[in-house]
């Protein structure tokens, strides 16, 4: 008996003996902080983090699609804007001879002209660059007689008519020249349509086209630019 109880207590030693030598050989775990470290996350470690702009996007879409779909449209109303009658102005030339012209909004007609290019020049006799392009306006009507019909009209000028007479002795006009007593009321109503200021510069240059609009130029421009736009309006003739 005694011989087995020693062998039992032998065993046993050597089992405990064996056991603290495995807990000496594990590793210490060390804690370590956190603070003043990165983390580096692999490809499948690392935490998927989405875009919050698509992110919002997508839940405001499903959103949308959860919300009863409702049209909105401004009711139709037909709103009827009355249009200005058209007014009639006798131009008199100097030498007794008149054309009525109507305008409507931007359609300017002389009723007793043939040639389909009318060009309107709003000038003064007490203006230096409106007497400079006299000459030019003559050449223009010369060359394209057939084509164009050239209209001077005076406008917020003074002048007695002796007076024009001799500034167009010293200034020969061959154009059709308007000194009548419409001429300021044709003018402002003319710069109207064209969305000037009533004090608008002058020269100004007006060109219709079978009685519409086609261009216009304020103040001087080269004669070569009117001779460009009118052979434009001649080439705009040939399709209608």
């Amino acid at each position: 008996m005694h011989k087995i109880g020693a062998v039992l207590l032998l065993i046993l030693l050597i089992i405990i003996i064996i056991f603290i030598g495995d807990e000496d050989e594990k590793p210490e775990v060390s804690s370590i902080s956190t603070e003043n470290t990165t983390e580096i996350f692999s490809e499948k470690e690392s935490p998927q983090q989405e875009d919050k702009r698509f992110k919002l996007g997508k839940k405001q879409d499903d959103l949308a699609d959860t919300l009863p779909q409702t049209e909105f449209s401004t009711p139709e109303t037909n709103i009827s804007v009355p249009k200005k009658a058209p007014e009639v102005f006798t131009l008199t030339h100097t030498k007794s001879v008149s054309h009525k012209v109507t305008v409507s909004d931007r359609t300017v007609i002389f009723q007793n002209t043939t040639q389909p290019i009318v060009i309107v020049n709003l000038f003064a006799t007490w203006c230096p660059p409106c007497i400079g392009e006299i000459p030019y306006l003559n050449d223009l009507q010369d060359k394209h007689k057939k084509e164009l019909f050239v209209v001077g009209v005076l406008t917020h000028d003074s002048i007695l008519q002796t007076e024009l007479e001799t500034f167009m002795a010293k200034n020969p006009v061959n154009y059709f020249i308007s000194s009548g007593t419409t001429n300021d009321a044709f003018a402002n109503l003319l710069a109207t349509t064209l969305h000037l200021p009533k004090n608008f510069s002058i020269p100004l240059t007006v060109m219709y086209l079978e009685g519409e609009y086609f261009t216009h130029y304020e103040g001087v421009v080269p004669v070569e630019m009117i001779e460009y736009d009118i052979q434009q309006a001649k080439k705009q003739l040939k399709t209608r």
